[in-house]
Parts: structure tokens; sequence; C-alpha cells
């Protein structure tokens, strides 16, 4: 029997001796930053009405449970009304009651009821199995009683054979094995699918990213086999706090769901403690407080953000002290199953007292009461720091949670506001269903799983109906003559899709064994990163340096090492825009988002002393490129912030690198992330953009949606970047502020002082220099008019529009006229120059303004191409230059060689002038007055229209010449040809 503790140990005491020695001992003191206290909490219990059938009320005794808390209470209830149903509330609130008690109660009533239980990790599923089997005793007695079973990749064949034979009330699987057999093979389960009631989905907020992406299309999936049993299951999802519950869920379901996310549990009360390392390593003061907990007789558990660390951490305490061998472990991915599985039950069991790990037990396996929580660099995200340190705390004990930065950005922010942790909410949770990689495999799976009808398809998505014609062309969905249908041209293409990760896995062999023996495995995305030729690689506190990289069967082999150094590898990148989704003026940039083409290239790596991370030598490596398409933004960085970095004597590709750099660290401040999710590239001139831009990108093909949320946030995340940069107390740049761990040109050029002068330019907190070119302002003043009936010069089945537009910000103002897409749009006004008729836009109708264009037969303007069109190009995609336009300006400049203003033209030709002008309007928008632009363009538009009439039908205009005073300027306007 293990050692267990009882509420009464004292804990509480050894806590707080713990927090005294951090505050005070000199191998601490300097590195204290912050102490708070978070109170206990008391319960809030509801009641079922009805209650719960006899036999679970005697369960629920027995186990100790004699009231629900008022969460449970809503969830329960909304489950009988046939809702689904999301709870998100903190670690160890119950949640597990949520689902067991209405599948149990619909058991009891229904015996023939069939549940199906989703856990990310198997290691969930045995948890769980024995929670329900716990609560089901009860029901033993009630014919047949309640059976549950887990059948995932650890079920014997045998017991396969069985279950699908016999399914019981329960099935606990992962959503791997339900890709690959209760859904490809659904003929064999088809009695478990016509009494499927409930579907049960634990830890939602992990199917995020490309893991969600993939969940989804298996969601998708289920939900058409159930139909076609004629099953509708309640779906009863599960969830850490995130900050957009309903919206995730709903996402990732395509269904309405009921959220839940007050909690009435109670909570034990918890000391959280900030420690900044100075001149100590992170992972060193991990390993230093890892031993003292022990000492303490205080159950731990230490999460690192790397696999590197939670070895290391491991050797060197063990090294310390010898004895701690027997008494902790390190855990993460990568190890063999049986490995995992023994650590597991160490730590239920209570024969170990800590456990180092990476997020690999942040959920809800239970492993027993622990009472510190060491986090061995921020998690990267508030949502994964409250579930990390929500795993302690469990038994009514208090507990600890000791935060130790590292030099990361996100680290060092918090250190200085801690404040700031504690008033923040949670992040968003970002999925993209639509992810065109992932969703082509699963429309294939899913055809080759239920033939697609021909209506089924008319209420789908664009991107869904196009990836389909896609599959159909290029013969991966094939159609019958007879009846329309879709088949898949694969028997089972599930085998072929891995859930978990983009590219093929790759097996780690021990090369020193004959045969070699399995040592690990790690996913195609970082094995050309991680385990190159050369590369140190690191498991459970022993050493590995890669001898030989097998691409092509997808083996690595390696060799026991004890060399000194770890390895980082040195490659390039560049991006090639696709197409332009989005696109919007913010401050004094313009930010678009699309589709991107990036390619890396692996060029070498270093090596590098694991004490002081000096560089030792560097080594050159030829593999091949990774090309990959996804989704993110970019910054078109405007003329003259160069300018001003360089007046500086800064460096102008320094300072966006390190925007770049400190922009990605701050990402997680707003999108439930990891840094590693995303990548970015910086250029003084790109291309494409034909200047000065950053861009950063979702790092998985498709792209998973969360450059998205930075496109949408960008105004905030930029504020934050230069928070972060001008706080950190380092003179020309450190790993706190704009040094990557991951950059690939080893954190080179990199300009501090560059950055921070590019941020405030870029928000507009500083002005723009301005950029002298030849230039022509927009029309000047504008007066009302009324436009003259046209009938007779427009075809009745032409669509002409006369358009004119007004700005909020003066050319001074954003450096100059080379900047006119920062200027933003006021108003805008369109003449139906066959109606007369007047539509009117403002910023935000930016879109409609330019959809309403884009049906025109023919746009009428003065300068709109040099000017109206260069302000509207900043809220679009869509290029402005294709439209079918005559510019009246440029057509009499290109006869005159010089230009002559709309106002002079008006007063020659038309015989009114006008009152004001385009300054004017700037100040009515800043004051408010919108209805006052409104009739000012729409005075111009209607000058406009009457300059364009008079020219078409008198085939001339009048303008005063400098020397013979007025005179006519013959014209042969055709608006036949104009029209084409």
């Amino acid at each position: 029997m293990g050692r267990r503790r009882g509420k009464n140990s004292g804990a509480a005491g050894s806590i707080a001796e713990i927090i005294e020695i951090i505050k005070k001992d000199s191998r601490y003191h300097e590195a204290f930053v912050h102490h708070r206290y978070l109170p206990a909490t008391e319960a809030s219990f509801g009641k079922l009405d009805p209650g719960l059938p006899e036999p679970l009320v005697r369960s629920l005794r027995r186990n100790g449970i004699r009231r629900l808390y008022s969460h449970q209470v809503q969830a329960v209830e909304a489950v009988r009304r046939g809702e689904n149903v999301l709870v998100s509330t903190p670690t160890a609130s119950g949640k597990t009651l949520i689902y067991n008690l209405p599948v149990l109660e619909a058991v009891l009533r229904d015996p023939g009821t069939r549940a199906l239980y989703l856990f990310p990790l198997k290691a969930l599923e045995q948890d769980q199995r024995r929670k329900v089997l716990e609560l089901g005793d009860e029901l033993a007695g009630v014919e047949p009683g309640v059976g549950a079973e887990i059948y995932d990749g650890d079920t014997s064949a045998y017991r396969r054979k069985k279950i699908m034979a016999a399914p019981p009330n329960i099935i606990l699987t992962n959503p791997d094995m339900l890709h690959l057999s209760l859904l490809a093979g659904h003929e064999r389960w088809e009695e478990f699918y016509r009494s499927l009631r409930f579907v049960v989905v634990d830890e939602l907020h992990t199917y995020k990213g490309i893991f969600g992406a993939h969940f989804s299309g298996v969601l998708m999936r289920l939900q058409r086999i159930a139909a076609l049993y004629g099953s509708r299951p309640v779906f009863i999802a599960s969830s850490a706090t995130v900050g957009n519950p309903g919206q995730f869920a709903e996402k990732l379901f395509g269904l309405k769901f009921s959220v839940i996310e007050d909690s009435g549990a109670p909570s034990a009360g918890r000391h959280f403690v900030f420690v900044n390392p100075q001149d100590v390593r992170p992972a060193t003061i991990a390993s230093r407080l890892l031993r003292e907990l022990v000492a303490a007789k205080l159950k731990t558990i230490v999460f690192t953000k790397s696999r590197r660390n939670t070895e290391l951490i491991h050797s060197w305490a063990v090294r310390s002290d010898p004895e701690l061998a027997r008494r902790i472990s390190s855990y993460r991915s990568g190890y063999l199953p049986s490995e995992r599985r023994a650590i597991e039950r160490s730590l239920a069991e209570d024969t170990l007292d800590a456990v180092i790990s990476t997020s690999a037990l942040e959920m809800g396996i239970d492993i027993g009461g622990l009472d510190a929580c060491l986090l061995v660099g921020y998690p990267g995200t508030v949502t994964q720091t409250w579930q990390r340190g929500g795993r302690v705390g469990r038994s009514g004990r208090e507990s600890v949670i000791i935060l130790i930065a590292q030099a990361d950005a996100l680290d060092q922010f918090f250190m200085r506001h801690p404040e700031n942790f504690f008033s923040r909410g949670c992040e968003n949770a970002l999925v993209d269903p639509e992810n065109p990689f992932i969703l082509r495999d699963h429309l294939e799976c899913a055809a080759a799983e239920i033939p697609f009808e021909p209506g089924e398809l008319a209420g789908w998505s664009e991107a869904q109906a196009g990836i389909i014609a896609e599959l159909k062309e290029s013969g991966r969905l094939l159609e019958r003559l007879s009846d329309g249908k879709l088949f898949s041209a694969r028997r089972q293409p599930q085998r072929d899709i891995s859930l978990r990760q983009t590219g093929e896995s790759f097996t780690i062999l021990d090369a020193s064994t004959d045969p070699p023996t399995r040592v690990g495995s790690v996913g195609g995305s970082r094995a050309l990163a991680e385990c190159h030729e050369g590369a140190i690689y690191l498991h459970r506190a022993r050493q590995y340096v890669v001898s030989r990289l097998d691409l092509e069967r997808g083996n690595i082999y390696v060799l026991p090492s004890r060399d000194p150094y770890y390895t980082q590898v040195t490659a390039e990148k560049d991006t090639e825009i696709l197409e332009i989704l989005q696109s919007k003026p913010e401050g004094n940039f313009l930010i678009k988002y699309g589709r991107l083409k990036v390619t890396e290239r692996i060029t070498g790596f270093q090596k590098r002393s694991i004490s002081g991370q000096e560089l030792l030598s560097t080594h050159p490596l030829e593999l091949p490129p990774q090309i990959f398409e996804t989704t993110g933004f970019w910054i078109e960085v405007p003329d003259g912030v160069n300018l001003a970095v360089t007046a500086e004597d800064w460096h102008f590709m320094g300072g966006l690198h390190a925007v770049e750099h400190a922009g990605i660290s701050m990402f997680p401040l707003f999108i439930l992330c990891d840094r590693n999710d995303i990548g970015g590239i910086s250029c003084t001139h790109h291309p494409q953009v034909g200047g000065p831009a950053i861009f950063i990108y979702d790092g998985y093909p498709g792209g998973v949606g969360i450059a998205r949320g930075g496109y949408e946030q960008i105004v905030g995340l930029l504020e934050a970047t230069w928070r972060l940069i001008s706080e950190c107390g380092c003179e020309s740049g450190c790993p706190s502020c704009v040094h990557s761990p991951k950059c690939g040109s080893g954190n080179k050029p990199l300009d501090k002082n560059a950055a921070r002068l590019i941020l405030e330019l870029l928000l507009g907190w500083k002005m723009l220099p301005e950029i002298k070119e030849l230039a022509v302002a927009a029309s000047g003043a504008r007066d009302k008019a009324t436009a003259g009936d046209p009938a007779g010069l427009v075809p009745p089945e032409k669509k002409i529009y006369v358009f004119d537009l007004e700005t909020q910000r003066s050319a001074e103002e954003v450096g100059g006229w080379g900047n006119k897409r920062l200027m933003r749009l006021s108003v805008a006004v369109i003449m139906d120059l066959a109606t007369g008729e007047l539509f009117t836009f403002t910023e935000a109708d930016a879109a409609g303004l330019v959809e309403m264009l884009r049906e025109a037969d023919l746009v009428v303007g003065f300068n709109i191409i040099d000017f109206d069109y260069q302000v509207l190009g900043a809220y679009t995609p869509v290029d402005l230059s294709a439209l079918n336009t005559f510019d009246i300006l440029k057509d009499i400049h290109g006869r005159l060689g010089y230009r002559i203003s709309l106002s002079e033209l008006a007063s020659s030709t038309l015989g009114y002038g006008k009152s004001a002008d385009g300054l004017e309007a700037i100040r009515w928008y800043r004051e408010g007055q919108i209805e006052k632009i409104i009739d000012y363009c729409a005075g111009d538009v209607q000058i406009t229209s009457r300059l364009f009439e008079h020219g078409l039908r008198n085939k001339f205009l009048i303008f005063e010449h400098k020397s013979a005073g007025p005179v006519k300027l013959k014209l042969d306007w055709d608006l036949t040809k104009m029209l084409g």
C-alpha cells in the first residue's frame, strides 16, 4: 500500500514554510516577485426536479455525495430536455457526474440505451471507466445492469470482437478509434448506433488547432452515421474555462449548445507565487524547489514547456539526490504506452512523490491528491495555467502553485505585471472546421462510409461544395450514373489519415542494440527540426545522438550519448501571397489577411553548451524544403517608416524582425495557442507587397484560424508588443523581449530601439515623415448641386455609377500622398446615372461599397483611379483597377498634359462654384457632423455626373486658360466605347 496523507496532515503549514523559504532564503529571495492567496469559496447547491432514481441516489451516497452543485443540476436538467450541453467550469468541479448521471438514469429507464464517451487520451478512458463502474455498482441488481467497455488500440482483438457482437451501454474510446473503426466499419455497429442516445466529449478545449479541425470532421461523419440508423444523440461536452465556450463548441460540432459556466463547486484556498530567477536557470531553480517540496512531504507535479526541460529536471534532481530515483519520474508523449500506464498507476496509488511532465498530464486523469504545482515557464495561456494549477488541491487541502519564469517575453510580461494575470480572462479557443487540407480528407472518408446523396450537398457551405468538386475532379470521389450519388474511390481512406498531426509519424530506434529497439516516436512536422543527423534527443533522463534519419521509411536511429551540449537548427523562410481574403487600414498601416505559401529550408544546426548556452560549433545540413499552404496576415509597412528609423541610425530590418518576434510572443495573450503554433517572416521588400512587410501565419497546412484572430485584434496585439519592448530593461534586446528561441537566423539582425519606433509609427502615436512625390489632392471644394435627368444617355440594361469618397485623415497626417491607403474612408456616395438615386456608405459599409462598384458596367468619377480607389483599396482584396472605370481627370490630363481641378471645371462649365474643401470635410468628421459630409460628397457626385453628361452630349467642357481665358476643351467621349 502506498502512503496517503489525510486532510489535516499539516500540508498547509508545510506550504507556508516553503513560501517563506522562497521569500527569504538567499538561494531564492532575489527571485521572489509576488505572492497572492486565493481564498476558499463556498459551495452552491441545487435540487433536481424530479429527483434521480433511487439506485442512483444510493450510489451517490455510497460515494460520499449527498447533494449536487448548482451547475450540475442545471446541466442534468438541460440534458433531460434534450439539449446539447457544454459545461465550462474550473478543474475539479464535478463535471464527470454531469454526463454520468443522465446516461445512467436513461439506462435504468431503458436498458437498451447506448452512449459513446470520447476522451482525447487513452489514460482518461481508463480513469473514467472506473468512475462509471463505481457509480453504476448500485445498478447491478437492475437487469441487465450497466456495462461500460473501453474500445481502443490497446483493446485485444478478442475483446474487440466481443464488444462489437454485444455492445455495452457505454463505450469509452478516443477520436482516433472512432475515426478508424466505429465510423469506418459502422455496419458492424448497427445495433449500437440504432440505440445511441448520448455522445459525451470530455476536455473539449483540447480540440483546437489541427486536432480540432480533424475532430470536427469526425463529428460531422458521426452525425451522418447516427442519422443513417435513425438516432439523434444528445451531445454532452465538458471543458476547462475558455473565453468563448459556446461559440467554440458550436463551430466544432455545427450544432447549438446550452452553455453552463457558473460553477457551484467549492474550492480550497490556493497560494500563487511568482518567481523570476536572475542569474540561475529556471530549470535549476525548479530542481531545487522540487527537492524542497518532496522533503516537506508535499506531493508535487512539475509542468515544463519542453521535452528537454522535462528530462533535464528529472536528471538533475536524481543526480543531486540518488534516493529520489524511486520516488520521482518524468512523463511525456513519446514514451511507450506501457511506460506511461506504469507511471499513472504509481501516481494514483501514491507510490510516487513527484512527477515532471509536459502538457501530457494537464488533463483530468486522477493522479491522487497533489499539494504543489511547479510551472517551469508560463504555460502560454491563462487557460492552460489554471488547468495545470487545477491539478493540485483536489482533496480540500490548501495548495500552492509556483510559476518560475523563463526568459521568454510573456513570462517576463507577467513578472512585471502580476496583477494583469489575475485580472485577465481566459483566451478564446479557435478551430477552423473548413481547413481545406483536413476537410478534404474527412469528406472522402464520409463518402466511403455513406455515399453522398445529390440533395445532401444543397445546404453545404461554399468551401465544402468546392472541395467536393475538387475530389470529383481528382477522381477521389466517383459519381454513379444512375442516381448521381458520390462514392469514395478508395475503400478505406481512413487508414491514411492521422488526427493528431499533419504528416507521418517517425519511429525512434536505439541502434546500439541488435536488433534496434524502439525508444519512442516524434511527429513528422518535428522530425527534421528535432531529429536531423547530429541532433541530441532526450528520453527519460537518457541522452541520445541521432546517427541516421531515414525519411523514406520513417525511422530515426539514435545512439546513447553523454555529450554536454544540445542542438538547435538554423533555417531560412520565404512566403508567397496566394490570395487576399480581407483587408483594412489601422493606425498608419494596412493589414491584410489571406492564403499564403510558406517555404522553410533547414540549412544547418548549432551545438550549444548545456550549462551556459554558448555557441560551440555550427554544421551544415542538406534536407528537403518543407512547403505548405496556410493562412496568415501581413502588415504592409508604409512609406516613411524606413526614413524615420534610418534617420535615428537604427537598423530597419532589425526593427521589423524584432517586431515580428515580439508580436508572436504576445500572441497567446489574445488567442488560445502556443507560440510554436505560429510562424513569422519579415522583409524590407516583399515583391508582391511592393515594400516592407511583416507576416504572421498559422504554422500548419491549411491554417487553423489562429492568425485570423490576430488580424481581428491587431491593434491590441501591437500595443501589447510595444509595451513589452518598452518595459524590458535590456539595452539592445534579449529573450525577455525580442529574441526568439526558434529563430532560424540565430536572432540576427535585431534592433529593439528600431522596433519601438516602428510600432509607434504604425500605431499612429508618431507622425509619419512626409514623402515628397508628384501627386494631386482629392477634388477640392464640393457643393451640392441638382443633377439633371440623364434619360436617353444610359442604356436601360446597363449600370453606370458615379462615385466619390471623403477621408478621415489628411495626406499630411499619413506622411504624404504616397500613403493614400492610410487616409481611411469617412463617407462615400454612389449615384445610379440611370435613375439619379444616391447610395451612401460609411467605413463600416466598405465591403458593401466594393460589391456595388463591382456590379457596375461602368464607374465614373473625378480622380478616382489615383485617389478614391487607393483609399478604398485598403478595405478589400479586390483589384479595383480592374473595374471598368472612366476617370474624367485622367482623360483631361491625357489631352492637356496637366490637371484641372473639379472646382474650376464646375465653375466654368456649369456656372456654379464651391464653398468648402476636403480638409473641411475631415474637420466635420472629427466633429461627428457626418450629415454635412454626406451632403458635401453627394454634391460632388452630382457635379461629376453633370460634367460627364455635358461632355457626352456636347463633346466639350470649359475651363479657364491662363492666357486665353475661358476655352472649350474638345472631347470625343463615346459611351458605347466606354461600355465596351
